[in-house]
Protein backbone atom coordinates (compact mmCIF):
# COMPACT_ATOMS: atom_id res chain seq x y z
CA UNK A 1 0.00 0.00 0.00
CA UNK A 2 1.61 3.09 -1.30
CA UNK A 3 1.96 6.00 1.80
CA UNK A 4 0.13 9.29 1.50
CA UNK A 5 2.29 11.97 2.00
CA UNK A 6 0.69 15.47 2.49
CA UNK A 7 0.52 17.47 -1.42
CA UNK A 8 3.10 19.72 -1.44
CA UNK A 9 5.79 17.95 1.07
CA UNK A 10 9.79 18.61 0.02
CA UNK A 11 11.57 15.73 -1.64
CA UNK A 12 14.73 16.42 0.30
CA UNK A 13 15.17 16.82 4.20
CA UNK A 14 14.26 20.21 5.61
CA UNK A 15 16.33 22.02 8.08
CA UNK A 16 14.33 20.47 10.74
CA UNK A 17 14.17 17.07 9.00
CA UNK A 18 18.09 17.33 9.47
CA UNK A 19 17.96 17.88 13.14
CA UNK A 20 15.99 14.70 13.69
CA UNK A 21 17.95 12.50 11.10
CA UNK A 22 21.37 13.67 12.43
CA UNK A 23 20.26 12.76 16.52
CA UNK A 24 18.94 9.22 14.20
CA UNK A 25 22.67 9.05 12.28
CA UNK A 26 24.33 9.37 16.24
CA UNK A 27 22.14 6.80 17.66
CA UNK A 28 22.61 3.76 14.41
CA UNK A 29 26.66 5.39 14.70
CA UNK A 30 26.19 4.03 18.91
CA UNK A 31 24.88 1.14 18.31
CA UNK A 32 27.24 0.30 15.74
CA UNK A 33 30.03 0.67 18.31
CA UNK A 34 28.25 -1.26 20.89
CA UNK A 35 27.65 -4.46 18.27
CA UNK A 36 31.70 -3.96 17.75
CA UNK A 37 32.07 -4.26 21.50
CA UNK A 38 29.75 -7.07 21.93
CA UNK A 39 31.50 -8.87 19.04
CA UNK A 40 34.55 -8.98 21.03
CA UNK A 41 32.94 -10.65 24.34
CA UNK A 42 34.47 -14.00 25.01
CA UNK A 43 31.52 -16.82 24.71
CA UNK A 44 29.79 -16.17 21.26
CA UNK A 45 29.78 -18.56 18.70
CA UNK A 46 31.66 -17.68 15.48
CA UNK A 47 27.94 -17.88 13.84
CA UNK A 48 27.01 -15.11 16.91
CA UNK A 49 29.81 -13.42 16.23
CA UNK A 50 29.01 -13.09 12.41
CA UNK A 51 25.71 -12.15 13.08
CA UNK A 52 26.30 -9.24 15.46
CA UNK A 53 29.24 -8.14 13.21
CA UNK A 54 26.22 -8.11 10.12
CA UNK A 55 23.84 -6.13 12.22
CA UNK A 56 26.82 -3.73 13.63
CA UNK A 57 27.49 -3.35 9.79
CA UNK A 58 23.95 -2.68 8.87
CA UNK A 59 23.90 0.58 11.69
CA UNK A 60 26.78 1.81 10.03
CA UNK A 61 25.12 1.72 6.48
CA UNK A 62 22.06 3.03 8.32
CA UNK A 63 24.22 6.04 9.21
CA UNK A 64 26.25 6.84 5.87
CA UNK A 65 22.75 6.62 4.28
CA UNK A 66 21.55 9.07 6.85
CA UNK A 67 24.52 11.63 6.50
CA UNK A 68 23.94 11.33 2.68
CA UNK A 69 20.34 12.55 3.14
CA UNK A 70 21.62 15.39 5.43
CA UNK A 71 24.75 16.47 3.91
CA UNK A 72 26.64 18.95 6.24
CA UNK A 73 24.41 18.56 9.11
CA UNK A 74 25.83 15.40 9.38
CA UNK A 75 27.80 14.85 12.75
CA UNK A 76 29.39 11.53 11.75
CA UNK A 77 29.92 11.18 15.84
CA UNK A 78 28.25 8.41 17.86
CA UNK A 79 25.66 9.23 20.94
CA UNK A 80 28.08 9.28 23.62
CA UNK A 81 24.64 8.81 26.34
CA UNK A 82 23.52 5.76 24.36
CA UNK A 83 26.89 4.40 24.45
CA UNK A 84 28.26 5.15 27.57
CA UNK A 85 24.76 3.85 29.10
CA UNK A 86 25.04 0.39 27.55
CA UNK A 87 29.08 0.04 26.88
CA UNK A 88 28.92 -1.93 30.61
CA UNK A 89 26.38 -3.89 29.65
CA UNK A 90 28.67 -5.54 26.86
CA UNK A 91 30.50 -8.42 29.23
CA UNK A 92 28.90 -11.60 28.85
CA UNK A 93 27.00 -13.06 25.66
CA UNK A 94 23.64 -13.36 27.60
CA UNK A 95 23.67 -9.43 28.86
CA UNK A 96 24.31 -8.27 25.73
CA UNK A 97 22.12 -10.24 23.56
CA UNK A 98 19.46 -8.66 25.78
CA UNK A 99 20.44 -5.28 25.56
CA UNK A 100 21.22 -5.29 21.62
CA UNK A 101 17.54 -6.94 21.29
CA UNK A 102 16.30 -3.70 23.71
CA UNK A 103 18.32 -1.31 21.46
CA UNK A 104 16.69 -2.71 18.15
CA UNK A 105 13.49 -2.16 19.78
CA UNK A 106 14.43 1.61 20.61
CA UNK A 107 15.25 2.13 17.47
CA UNK A 108 12.44 0.32 15.64
CA UNK A 109 10.27 2.57 17.35
CA UNK A 110 12.07 5.57 17.83
CA UNK A 111 12.58 5.39 13.31
CA UNK A 112 8.60 4.89 13.60
CA UNK A 113 8.24 8.08 15.63
CA UNK A 114 10.53 9.62 12.88
CA UNK A 115 8.32 8.79 10.01
CA UNK A 116 5.66 11.05 11.50
CA UNK A 117 7.48 13.83 12.48
CA UNK A 118 9.53 14.82 9.23
CA UNK A 119 8.50 16.78 6.50
CA UNK A 120 10.43 15.49 3.83
CA UNK A 121 9.62 12.32 1.47
CA UNK A 122 12.97 11.18 1.29
CA UNK A 123 13.19 11.24 5.27
CA UNK A 124 10.10 9.47 5.92
CA UNK A 125 11.58 6.70 3.34
CA UNK A 126 14.50 6.32 5.08
CA UNK A 127 13.07 6.25 8.26
CA UNK A 128 10.90 3.67 7.44
CA UNK A 129 13.32 1.42 5.89
CA UNK A 130 15.31 1.45 8.56
CA UNK A 131 12.58 0.61 11.32
CA UNK A 132 11.72 -2.10 9.55
CA UNK A 133 15.14 -3.90 9.51
CA UNK A 134 15.64 -2.94 12.86
CA UNK A 135 12.29 -4.81 14.10
CA UNK A 136 13.51 -8.14 11.93
CA UNK A 137 16.96 -7.77 13.79
CA UNK A 138 15.28 -7.17 17.18
CA UNK A 139 12.85 -10.44 16.41
CA UNK A 140 16.35 -12.29 15.48
CA UNK A 141 17.87 -11.33 18.68
CA UNK A 142 14.65 -12.68 20.84
CA UNK A 143 14.27 -15.83 18.81
CA UNK A 144 18.40 -16.24 19.46
CA UNK A 145 17.69 -15.84 23.54
CA UNK A 146 14.26 -17.99 23.86
CA UNK A 147 14.89 -20.54 21.47
CA UNK A 148 11.71 -19.93 19.39
CA UNK A 149 9.62 -18.17 21.21
CA UNK A 150 7.62 -16.46 18.85
CA UNK A 151 4.91 -14.38 20.97
CA UNK A 152 8.10 -12.66 22.42
CA UNK A 153 10.06 -12.05 19.37
CA UNK A 154 7.74 -9.71 18.17
CA UNK A 155 6.83 -7.59 20.83
CA UNK A 156 8.63 -4.05 21.53
CA UNK A 157 7.98 -3.07 24.73
CA UNK A 158 10.54 -0.31 24.02
CA UNK A 159 9.46 3.71 24.11
CA UNK A 160 10.84 5.60 21.37
CA UNK A 161 13.78 8.23 21.58
CA UNK A 162 12.23 10.58 19.29
CA UNK A 163 11.14 14.13 20.46
CA UNK A 164 7.57 13.23 21.66
CA UNK A 165 8.00 9.46 20.85
CA UNK A 166 5.62 6.77 21.98
CA UNK A 167 5.89 5.45 25.33
CA UNK A 168 6.81 1.58 26.15
CA UNK A 169 3.10 0.07 25.56
CA UNK A 170 1.70 -1.70 28.98
CA UNK A 171 3.41 -4.74 29.66
CA UNK A 172 0.77 -7.19 28.45
CA UNK A 173 0.76 -6.21 24.84
CA UNK A 174 2.34 -8.15 22.06
CA UNK A 175 1.08 -5.81 19.38
CA UNK A 176 3.14 -3.11 18.24
CA UNK A 177 0.42 -0.15 16.60
CA UNK A 178 2.47 2.62 13.67
CA UNK A 179 0.16 5.27 13.97
CA UNK A 180 -0.91 7.00 10.33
Amino acid sequence: MPTTLPSGAPAKPTEADAGLLAFAQSAELAVHDLYSAAADVTGFSDEQRALLRLFGANHLAYAQAIGGAIGKAATNRRDEGIYGAYRADMFTPVRAMAVLQGLENTLARTHTDLVGLLEAVAGAELATSIAMVEARHAATLALLQDAGDVTGALANPAASLAPGGTAAPAAETTETTVAP
